[in-house]
């Protein structure tokens, strides 16, 4: 039986610094050049440290607290240092990623049906969490995390996607919403910070309506300079920053995440076939998956996370 002692255990400091520094990994108190950070290598990097450590226990040990996915009564922020500790912001960044990001590296095929019906919504509490807490104390702030010994701008920019992402990987406006204004607070700290505005404000009201963009758009990558290979700090934040947007109007669309049905053994209605269609299917489960989760739905079966 898994207990709160048991997760202690697994999900220990040692394993969220780990993650948390394995997603970035460069010295923080230097500043970053953005060509590395949007690297293949640096995600590259990141895949190896979940692969190698201890995430995948940690994600298993919280699966046998739900067998059958429903979210079990759990304070994640148990799980972390008091918000008021000088570690706080680290850790708390290491649990986001574990729930939100190492579970979509570690866990494909039939198993990511717990990705997204489980994980992704237990990363999405840890978020509603900090995201309550006094502002002074929330730990996606540019000052707490120069309290931990020095944070360069530029590291701390780049760590601010995936604050927003549990949000924006969540199924309901309310958690878009939220989205939105993490995404237009970057936008305007990094505005404030440089002095350039970011282009694509003048396209946002369409970004907003265009369900089609999010999938067009992100193949592409943040704009490179006129040297054809690197990446301004600018250019790769206001990219990013129309990439959160552009989740927003699926949502409002649909409710819900179209190429997330196969995964999850829901039914496409036709206007969602159709979405799909002109999407090419990016991102859906194939079909063999998606025969297998659909019987586990009908047979109200949840098949468990493989240990291999």
């Amino acid at each position: 039986m898994v207990t709160h002692d048991t997760l202690s255990s697994i999900i220990t400091p040692v394993l969220l610094a780990q993650i948390a520094e394995g997603y970035l990994p460069f010295p923080k108190d230097k500043e970053l050049s953005f060509s590395d950070v949007q690297s293949d290598e640096t995600s590259e990097h990141f895949k190896k440290v979940c692969i190698s450590s201890t995430a995948k226990d940690a994600l298993i040990a919280l699966s046998r607290l739900s067998p059958d996915a429903t979210l079990p009564d759990l304070d994640l922020m148990s799980l972390l240092p008091s918000p008021t500790s000088v570690d706080f912001p680290q850790q708390c960044f290491g649990l986001q990623l574990l729930l939100d990001q190492a579970s979509r590296i570690l866990f494909t095929g039939v198993d990511s049906r717990w990705q997204s019906g489980y994980f992704g919504p237990l990363g999405r509490q840890l978020a509603g969490q900090w995201y309550a807490l006094p502002e002074e104390q929330q730990p996606h702030k540019f000052e707490r995390w120069q309290a931990t010994g020095g944070t360069s701008f530029s590291y701390w920019v780049a760590i601010q996607i995936m604050w927003a992402a549990p949000f924006l990987h969540a199924e309901d406006l309310e958690s878009q919403a939220t989205g939105l204004d993490l995404s237009e607070e970057l936008r305007r700290t990094v505005e404030k910070h440089t002095g350039v505005e970011d282009p694509y404000r003048k396209t946002r009201d369409a970004t907003l309506k265009d369900d089609l963009l999010f999938l067009r758009e992100v193949v592409k990558g943040p704009p490179v300079e006129e040297d054809g290979t690197s990446i301004s700090m600018t250019n790769w934040t206001y990219w990013w920053c129309m990439i959160l947007d552009s989740h927003w109007p699926i949502i409002k669309r649909f409710g819900r995440y179209p190429y997330r049905n196969a995964v999850l053994g829901r039914v496409s209605t036709d206007e969602e076939k159709k979405w799909l269609d002109d999407t090419g299917h990016f991102g859906e489960a194939p079909p063999d998956v998606a025969e297998r989760i659909r019987k586990d739905v009908e047979e109200g079966n949840w098949t468990p996370l493989s240990q291999d």
